[in-house]
C-alpha cells in the first residue's frame, strides 16, 4: 500500500493560545507552569542555528485528563454544542467541545444537577484518527503525527511488535527527521525473521535509528509491548502507552486508542521521591523504571534519563507484563509487603483491583450501586488456546477481586459477569479495508479443541457491530478492532441502562491469552509470565481533587480505610482523597471525549433508580468521560456466528468485492 502523506494542521494565534491553555492546565497542580514552558521553547528556537524556526504544529493534548469546571460557564454556552472543526488526515483538539449525541445520552444518564458543582473530565484514552472516516467520527482523536510531530522532540524510544521504520520516521517534523534520535525495542531475536530484516536493513538507511531485541527467554512469548517515549530539547518527557504496530495499515482504517502522559518536567532541586499509592504518579514512575530494568543494559541510558523527570502530574496505574516467574504465595498473601514485590501479568491486575476496591469502599461507603453485581467488558483482537482453569482464575479476577486466587478455591467462571467483544467474519468482511484487516486479528476455530473452547464461550460472545441505539454509538463499527480494552462497568449494559457508570478500566497490549497474563504452574507453584505486555488501568477515584497526598503509603491508605469504614458509614459521598462532599463517576462518553455538562433544560430529567442516592446528593460533583470504542449495549452472537479465524476460508465477498483467502495470495 502506498504510503499516505501526514498533513500537519497549523493553527493561528488564537488557536494556539486556547490550545495552550488547556494542555497546560492540571488536575493537581503539578504540571510545568504554561509561561515558563513558552519561555523555555522560545529561547531554545532562537538559538537554533538556521534561517527558519520549524513550524507550529497542532501538540498532542496531555490525556491525564485536565479538569474543567462549569462554575463560571453561562447556561446558554452549551444550548448548542460546538461544532468540530474541519478535519481529515490529522487529528483536532476538541476536548473542550461535544457532540449534540453524546450530550443527550449523557443528560439521561446523570440527570440535572446544580452547574456550580460539576466539574467535566476529558477521557484518559483517546481513540486514533481513522483515515478513511469523516471528521464528525474522529473528534478528539489522535493521529501518529500528532504524537511525534513535535519538532523539539531531540530523542526517542519506540517499544512495539512489529515495525515498518521508514513508514515510521515520515512522521517525524522534517526538519528533525534525519539528526532526531530514535532507539527501536523488538522482540525478533531470530537473524531469519522478516520483521528484524527489515529493522536492520531500515537501520542502515537511517544513520539517526538504532535497534534493540528483547529477551525472550520462553519460544512462545513475544515483545507484544507498544509505547513511546519522548524526550523534547526543551527538558520535558512524555510517555504514550497504546495498542498499534508500526505499521501504516495500524494507524488508518484500524481502531486503537492511546494514553499519553503530561509533558513531564525535570525534577527541581534535590528532591526526594518515595512512591505513593497505585495511581499516583511516584508510584507510576516507580513501576515503569522497574518494567524498563526487565531489558537490562539496552535500557539503561533510558533509565538514567527518566530517573530525573517529575511523574507527579500522571493519574493512572501502569499494569505490565514481563518474562518472569513469580511465586505463588505472593498473589494471595495480605501483608503490607505485597505492595513492594515486583509483580507482572495478572497478579498485577489483582494487586490494582484490590487497591481500587478499597479506595470505593472509602468514597462510597454505603452507596448502594456499589451492591450491584459489576459487569467487565474484555474487548481484545486476539483469543488464544485457554485451559477452562486459566479462565477461572483470570475472569473471576475481574468480576471479584475479593476472591481468593489460591488453585484449591477458585470456582468456575460466571459468563453472566463477562462480555467478551470480538469480530465475526462479517463484521470483519464490513470494516473499511475489508478482509484485508483481519490479519491483525487471531484466533483458531478449526480442532475440535478450539470448537469446544468457542462453545464454553459463546454465552459470552459479542459483535464488533453497529449497536441499535444511536445517541451510544461509538462511530468505529467500520474499522476493523486491533484496540484491546478491560472495562468493569458498575452492571452489564443492556436496552434499560445502556452505559452504566464504569468501575475501572484498562488499555493495553494483552490480549487473552496465557502468555502475556501468566499462568499458574501447580507442580512448580509458581505463575509464569512469557511475554512484555503494557497497559494503563484508571478509576474514577484517582481524580479527586486530593487524591492521595504525597507521602502516604499503600499500608498508610489500608489504615485510613478501616477508620474510614467505622467513621464515615453513613456518608455516603465522602472521600478520603477529595472534599468530603465530593461526588466522583466515570461515564461512558460516545464520539467525543468529555462528558456532556448536565441537564439545564426546564424540562424534568428521567427519573434516578429507586435505589439511587445521587437525587439526595447536591455536594460537587466530578464527571470523567470514558472514551468507547465499541456501541452500547452490546450486539450477542447469532446462533450461526462464529469468530473470525484467519486460518478460515470465507467465501462471501468483503466490502471491496475479495475474497479470504484467495484473493489475498
Amino acid at each position: 500500500m502506498a504510503s499516505r502523506s501526514s498533513k500537519r494542521v497549523k493553527l493561528d494565534s488564537g488557536q494556539r493560545g486556547a490550545l495552550s491553555a488547556s494542555q497546560q492546565s492540571s488536575l493537581d497542580g503539578n504540571v510545568t507552569d504554561p509561561a515558563s514552558i513558552r519561555a523555555k521553547r522560545a529561547a531554545f528556537l532562537s538559538s537554533i542555528s538556521r534561517s527558519i524556526s520549524p513550524p507550529e504544529t497542532q501538540r498532542s493534548e496531555a490525556t491525564t485528563p485536565q479538569l474543567r469546571n462549569e462554575t463560571k460557564e453561562d447556561p446558554k454556552q452549551h444550548a448548542t454544542p460546538r461544532s468540530p472543526q474541519p478535519q481529515k488526515h490529522s487529528s483536532e483538539a476538541h476536548h473542550h467541545g461535544e457532540s449534540s449525541k453524546s450530550s443527550n445520552a449523557q443528560s439521561a444518564i446523570v440527570g440535572s444537577k446544580p452547574v456550580s458543582a460539576t466539574k467535566l473530565i476529558p477521557s484518559p484514552f483517546r481513540l486514533t484518527t481513522i483515515y478513511d472516516l469523516p471528521s464528525s467520527k474522529n473528534v478528539d482523536t489522535i493521529s501518529l503525527h500528532d504524537i511525534l510531530g513535535n519538532p523539539l522532540i531531540k530523542e526517542a524510544w519506540i517499544f512495539n511488535f512489529c515495525f515498518d521504520v521508514d513508514w515510521l520516521m515520515t512522521h517525524f517534523d522534517s526538519d528533525i527527521r534525519s539528526n532526531v534520535k530514535v532507539k527501536v525495542i523488538h522482540g525478533s531475536w531470530k537473524n531469519d525473521s522478516p520483521n528484524k530484516i527489515a529493522i536492520d536493513d531500515a537501520c542502515r538507511r537511517w544513520t539517526n535509528v538504532e535497534s534493540a531485541t528483547a529477551y525472550l527467554p520462553d519460544q512462545f512469548g513475544t515483545h507484544h509491548s507498544k509505547m513511546f517515549i519522548l524526550f523534547t530539547h526543551d527538558d520535558l518527557a512524555q510517555v504514550v502507552i497504546h495498542t498499534a504496530n508500526m505499521l501504516e495499515k495500524d494507524w488508518t482504517n484500524m481502531t486503537q486508542a492511546a494514553w499519553l502522559s503530561p509533558m513531564l518536567p525535570l525534577l527541581e532541586g534535590n528532591h526526594v521521591e518515595k512512591p505513593g499509592n497505585i495511581g499516583t504518579g511516584t508510584r507510576f514512575k516507580h513501576d515503569i523504571l522497574a518494567y524498563l530494568a526487565a531489558y537490562g543494559s539496552k535500557t539503561k541510558a533510558l533509565r538514567e534519563q527518566l530517573t530525573q523527570f517529575d511523574f507527579r502530574s500522571v493519574r493512572g496505574a501502569l499494569i505490565a507484563s514481563v518474562p518472569s516467574r513469580i511465586k505463588e504465595p505472593s498473589i494471595t498473601q495480605h501483608s503490607k509487603a505485597i505492595w513492594d514485590l515486583k509483580l507482572w501479568g495478572y497478579p498485577s491486575l489483582l494487586r490494582a483491583l484490590q487497591s481500587i476496591i478499597l479506595q470505593q469502599r472509602q468514597t462510597q461507603p454505603s452507596d448502594k450501586s456499589s451492591r450491584q453485581s459489576p459487569h467487565v467488558v474484555c474487548q481484545i483482537s486476539s483469543i488464544a488456546t485457554l485451559p477452562q482453569s486459566w479462565m477461572n482464575q483470570f475472569f473471576s479476577i475481574l468480576y471479584s477481586t475479593l476472591q481468593s486466587t489460591s488453585s484449591s478455591s477458585v470456582q468456575k467462571w460466571d459468563p453472566s459477569h463477562i462480555s467478551i467483544i470480538y469480530p465475526t467474519p462479517h463484521n470483519v468482511a464490513a470494516s473499511l479495508d475489508g478482509y484485508a484487516s483481519g490479519g491483525s486479528i487471531h484466533t483458531k476455530a478449526q480442532s475440535a479443541a478450539h470448537l469446544k473452547q468457542i462453545a464454553g464461550l459463546r454465552d459470552s460472545l459479542y459483535q464488533w457491530a453497529r449497536g441499535s441505539k444511536e445517541e451510544t454509538r461509538a462511530g468505529r463499527d467500520e474499522a476493523a478492532p486491533h484496540i484491546k480494552t478491560y472495562v468493569c462497568f458498575e452492571s452489564k449494559p443492556s436496552t434499560i441502562k445502556p452505559v452504566p457508570n464504569v468501575k475501572w478500566a484498562l488499555l493495553t497490549s494483552a490480549n487473552l491469552s496465557q502468555q502475556a497474563w501468566g499462568a499458574l504452574r501447580p507442580k512448580d507453584k509458581e505463575i509464569a509470565v512469557q511475554s512484555y505486555e503494557i497497559g494503563v488501568l484508571v478509576w474514577p477515584e484517582l481524580f479527586a481533587e486530593g487524591f492521595d497526598p504525597e507521602g502516604a503509603t499503600e499500608t498508610d491508605k489500608q489504615d485510613s480505610g478501616r477508620r474510614e469504614d467505622a467513621e464515615n458509614n453513613n456518608a455516603s459521598t465522602s472521600t478520603a482523597y477529595g472534599s468530603s462532599r465530593e461526588k466522583i463517576k466515570m461515564i461512558p462518553v460516545f464520539e467525543n471525549d468529555t462528558p456532556a455538562p448536565l441537564s439545564r433544560s426546564p424540562s424534568p430529567s428521567p427519573s434516578p433508580p429507586p435505589d439511587s442516592l445521587d437525587h439526595q446528593f447536591c455536594g460537587p460533583e466530578t464527571l470523567i468521560g470514558l472514551r468507547i470504542p465499541y456501541d452500547l449495549p452490546l450486539t450477542p452472537y447469532g446462533k450461526d456466528d462464529m469468530p473470525w479465524s484467519p486460518q478460515g476460508v470465507y467465501e462471501q465477498p468483503d466490502r471491496w468485492g475479495r475474497r479470504w483467502p484467495r484473493d489475498f495470495s
